[in-house]
């Protein structure tokens, strides 16, 4: 059964990951340097989701098509939540086909060492809004 109830659920949660991180200094500026903007492709729910990283913004469904990204990755609403918690290992998820990415596979490993923080504050989030049910 799929961790979050709905598109929009699942559009929030993960979508508020990204506007989180414009408040952590040193993320949002490896972000903007990464030069990256991100589709996230999410199934069961279905959600589209974007962040412009350069440019600070967030766009969730319908939104989210104004916007060309030069990235995405496509995975399931339960392995991005799992993995905002820091309980995927991104890499080995890409190769068993967990995550599927098209675009700069190199820029988007070289994210990777500013999840840290912004798992943190997801999980605080989480803890927070009283969702224990989406932790995993």
């Amino acid at each position: 059964m799929p961790v979050f109830t709905s598109t929009t659920e699942a559009e929030k949660y993960i979508g508020d990951v990204f506007e989180d991180t414009f408040s952590i200094p040193e993320v949002r500026e490896g972000m903007a340097k990464s030069g990256l903007t991100m589709k996230l492709v999410m199934s069961e729910p279905d959600a589209i989701i974007v962040c412009d990283m350069v440019n600070q913004k967030v766009y969730r469904g319908a939104d989210a098509t104004a916007v060309e990204p030069n990235v995405t990755l496509t995975w399931s609403a339960d392995v991005a939540n799992r993995f905002w918690q820091g309980k995927v290992n991104f890499p080995l998820a890409l190769a068993r086909g967990q995550i599927k990415l098209s675009g700069s596979k190199t820029k988007v490993l070289g994210l990777l060492p500013l999840a840290g923080p912004i798992q943190r504050r997801y999980v605080q989030k989480l803890t927070e809004e009283g969702r224990s049910d989406l932790l995993a």
